[in-house]
């Protein structure tokens, strides 16, 4: 995995929009540069905008706390995160907005998303997609990341000098095999369980009672003595049931008939008077419907008189509407007439003002004839006009780029031959280089090999002529008696060691250096040609005229203007310096033109309007005259009607009494309909008694066939029938008692049964939960622990070994006089191994701050091989650390990291140590600016 490009908007201090390229220059050619800037500026905002983006989680924080990364006053957040991995250009995006796009809005859900860089195509939107896709691809998930690019340097620090107790807590959070811890409580629980299982149902199989032979055989004869017993009461019980339920119905039978008897002769009598009034009821009603016919031809006349009394009113009515209508369109009427005598006296007004201003501005009368020519004499102006002043623009332009052409050719040939000088050398340093590093690997070889020699310089003198040497078993031992000083001989190979070590990185800074140089310079050159194929793509667009023909252009305009300005000059107008001004004064002149044919075509209106409005005058004259005669008319009509209505009224009125027709009606329909009602209502009575009676005669016969199978038996009194009941319920209660002892009874055979199914089956229950405790005793025992540090331990220990091996690879170019170790007798102790002192081993306490510094730093780039054995990573960040170095353990720190880039690894280095700014040049600052706000550079 290779971080390509980190782009965050609003994150923390950092508001605004910000963008760092690792894949271009210069952090692209820098192979280790440095993250810088005042402490709480920023620098670990950009660290946290890259989990943001691939894992939706701040790199400080967790899920919880992500929202907190938006810049206060802000509305909007964004990370985005470009990265390569399988040779696929991928991008991932997180989002964060408030509602309505205001600062104050309502945080609305995280948007994620994953699109391939390249084609855009989106490959998820959900979150947990999104991370199972990073992970696939990457074989990072969060954790992994933090431990293999984020490397925590810090932790490892901790980790030297902790015990081995802390330090397999410490191992475990920097690892993340914290699984291990599970799986040994795991295992503990597990058992625990298990055992408690099988102890239960030892105690419960224990408790089951069984009855002997001899008692089962007692409880099965009670059983069947209680069943028969049982049997023998339900029968007795029944039947005194029976006798007590028919009894009961015969008594009720008898009560009910002599009822019913009484009632039946009752209803006879009522329904014989009922009879009587039906029939005076009838006659009543007829009687009202016969007056009701005499009165009918009076109320035909009455009707003939109202209805003509009702037209009369209904002419009236309309005569006095009619009277009114003409009354207010005479009144409308003489309201126009007047309205158009002072509308005629205005138009007259208007009509002499009008015929003034035409004769004043007679002169504009045949302007609308004499503008077209000029306007279009004025274009053709405009056109040659503005060629003439875009030409001399053009050529202005092609001498400027011209001169800026050689100036640029000139710098770029100098930047040519400065790169090839110094590709040049770049040359001659590499194999200057080369040499350097076979010297320092022969010199290292025999500085070796000088060691061993020294080693053994006091066992040499236990060797004696003819005895074989045990390390060889050779017989001879020339150098027994030598008087060569092997430990000058290492003391000087360790010096010329020392010396060739410092040459090589001098050279190697050096190298580094002029690489940088080469790489800016091949930048430069080619923004140079860039500018010059610019410039002379431009020169080739611009197409400017030649002196000749802009001398062309300039005589062409000016006979066009002249043209222009003698036909102005007819208009009595000054000649216009540009053809923008001939055409403002040919608009005025427009304007002049139409508002004269405006003023022409009102005087022709203002003539007509007169005539229609005198035509309107005489109309209104007439037409009052000839309403007035209306009026009269409809005022004598009136009157009679009148008279005719009221005569009617008063013949009405004494016809029917002083009531009007509806209410004499009214009367005569209400006594029928009276008379009627209670005629109806007395018959209906008189019909309910015959239903009653009726019934009444049916459930007596229906009485007397349920009294037959009762014939010849005495009817029971209520002592009889309290003693029968009495017998029933004793008989049900001995039932009830008995059918109770014998659920009992069975109950006991049934859990006796039952207990001894529970026999039988829970011994093999039991075996198997005890074969169970054990298979889970004996996990316990290897990897069981209620704490989980049993299994725990035994894995950080694995893990360890890996990670002291892939560490000690980095220690033989951070610091090649140690290596680490893990302690015999506890694996998670470690040890420090010092071959400049014959390998001796120390403590980790025992080494300086600069020294735990290149063990913690060789221990996290080991972390990060480790997690990412698999799928390579490419990016590093190590974070702060390094002010405890003195400025050559620094310089052998940078030196190393800087041979990672032959890995094809960038390292960027979090730090505001200042020698770190003057040792690394290639730099992202954030700087600090008003408000607590920053901003990102990156200088090189």
């Amino acid at each position: 995995m290779r971080l390509l490009a980190v782009r965050l908007q609003n994150l923390n201090s950092l508001s605004g929009t910000h963008e760092v390229r690792f894949d271009a220059a210069p952090l692209s050619a820098a192979g280790v540069f440095l993250i810088t800037g005042p402490t709480g500026a920023g620098k670990s905002t950009l660290l946290d905008a890259m989990t943001l983006a691939l894992y939706g989680r701040a790199a400080r924080y967790g899920n919880d706390r992500a929202d907190e990364m938006m810049s206060r006053h802000t509305a909007e957040c964004l990370a985005e995160v470009d990265f390569e991995t399988g040779g696929e250009t991928l991008r991932a995006i997180w989002r964060l907005r408030r509602a309505r796009g205001k600062a104050d809005g309502k945080l609305q859900p995280v948007e994620r998303r994953l699109a391939n860089a390249t084609t855009g195509e989106i490959l998820a939107e959900k979150a947990a997609e999104m991370d199972r896709i990073i992970e696939e691809k990457t074989g990072l998930d969060v954790h992994r990341f933090l431990r293999s690019v984020l490397l925590a340097q810090g932790q490892f620090a901790a980790f030297l000098k902790a015990k081995p107790n802390e330090r397999a807590e410490l191992l475990e959070k920097i690892t993340g095999t914290e699984i291990y811890s599970d799986l040994s409580v795991l295992a503990f629980e597990t058992h625990k369980a298990k055992d408690e299982t099988a102890r239960t149902l030892k105690e419960r199989l224990g408790s089951v009672m069984v009855l002997d032979d001899a008692g089962r055989a007692h409880l099965e004869g009670s059983l069947a003595e209680a069943q028969t017993n049982a049997a023998r009461l339900q029968t007795e019980s029944q039947a005194a049931a029976q006798q007590l339920r028919d009894q009961r119905e015969h008594a009720g039978i008898v009560a009910e008939f002599a009822k019913l008897t009484v009632s039946h002769q009752a209803l006879q009598q009522s329904q014989a008077g009922l009879s009587a009034e039906v029939s005076k009821t009838k006659a009543a009603a007829e009687e009202a419907k016969q007056q009701r016919a005499k009165r009918e031809p009076v109320w035909e006349q009455a009707a003939g008189m109202a209805a003509q009394s009702e037209q009369f009113e209904k002419q009236l009515g309309e005569s006095r509407a009619m009277y009114q209508t003409w009354a207010k369109e005479q009144k409308e009427t003489v309201a126009r007439r007047e309205a158009a005598e002072k509308a005629l006296a205005a138009h007259a007004d208007e009509t002499q003002a009008l015929e003034a201003w035409l004769k004043k501005n007679a002169g504009d009368a045949e302007l609308g004839e004499t503008l077209p020519n000029l306007r279009v004499a004025v274009r053709e102006w405009r056109g040659v006009f503005e060629k003439l002043a875009e030409g001399r623009k053009r050529h202005a332009e092609a001498l400027v780029l011209q001169q800026n052409l050689g100036k640029t050719e000139s710098a770029a040939a100098a930047l040519v031959k400065q790169g090839t000088e110094g590709t040049a050398k770049a040359k001659t340093d590499r194999a200057e280089m080369e040499r350097l590093t076979k010297a320092l690997e022969a010199q290292r070889e025999l500085t070796r090999h000088a060691e061993q020699v020294a080693g053994f310089d006091e066992h040499r003198q236990d060797l004696k002529p003819g005895e074989e040497c045990p390390l060889c078993g050779a017989l001879e031992h020339p150098f027994a008696k030598a008087e060569t000083n092997f430990e000058s001989q290492l003391q000087a190979a360790r010096k010329l060691l020392k010396g060739l070590e410092q040459q090589h990185e001098k050279a190697n800074r050096e190298l580094v250096m002029l690489e940088r140089e080469l790489a800016k310079n091949e930048a430069e050159v080619v923004a140079e040609n860039k500018r010059i194929a610019e410039i002379r793509k431009r020169m080739s667009e611009l197409e400017a005229p030649t002196d000749g023909l802009l001398e062309q252009w300039s005589a062409e305009e000016e006979q066009k203007r002249g043209v222009v300005q003698s036909r102005l000059a007819g208009a009595q107008l000054n000649g216009p310096a540009s053809p923008q001004e001939a055409e403002r004064e040919i608009g005025a002149l427009e304007q002049r033109a139409a508002l004269f044919a405006k003023k022409r075509d009102e005087s022709v209106q203002k003539r007509s309007e007169r005539q229609k409005i005198e035509s309107d005058i005489q109309l209104a004259q007439q037409e009052q005259e000839a309403k007035t005669k209306r009026l009269d008319e409809l005022k004598a009509e009136g009157v009679t009607l009148r008279a005719k209505a009221d005569a009617l009224k008063t013949q009405l009125n004494e016809l029917l009494g002083g009531k009007t027709l509806g209410e004499d009606r009214q009367q005569h329909e209400g006594s029928v309909v009276t008379a009627e009602k209670i005629w109806r209502e007395t018959e209906t009575k008189l019909n309910a008694l015959q239903t009653q009676s009726a019934a009444a005669m049916a459930k007596l016969e229906q009485l007397e066939v349920r009294r037959q199978p009762f014939a010849g038996q005495s009817v029971p009194d209520a002592v009889a029938l309290s003693e029968m009941e009495t017998n029933a319920k004793r008989l049900n209660d001995a039932f009830a008692t008995k059918r109770t002892e014998l659920g009992s009874l069975e109950q006991q055979i049934r859990n006796d049964d039952e207990a001894r199914k529970r026999r039988e089956s829970g011994g093999a229950e039991l075996r198997a939960a005890e074969a169970e405790a054990l298979r889970w005793g004996r996990l316990k025992e290897l990897i069981g622990s209620a704490d989980g540090a049993k299994f725990s331990r035994f894995a950080q220990s694995l893990t360890l070994r890996q990670l002291i091996g892939l560490a000690n690879e980095h220690l033989k170019s951070l610091a090649e006089r140690y290596r680490l170790m893990a302690a015999e007798g506890d694996e998670l102790d470690l040890r420090i191994v010092d071959l400049y002192q014959a390998n001796v081993d120390r403590p980790m306490e025992s080494l300086s701050g600069g020294e735990s510094f290149l063990a913690s730093l060789a221990l996290a780039l080991g972390l990060s091989e480790l997690a990412s054995r698999h799928h390579p990573i490419d990016s590093l960040f190590i974070d702060e650390g390094f002010g405890t170095l003195d400025s050559e353990t620094l310089e052998v720190a940078l030196s190393a990291l800087e041979n990672l880039r032959s890995r094809g690894k960038t390292i960027g280095l979090i730090s505001h140590v200042e020698l770190l700014k003057d040792r690394l040049t290639t730099q992202v600052r954030v700087v600090r600016g008003a408000g607590g706000t920053s901003r990102i550079e990156v200088v090189a």
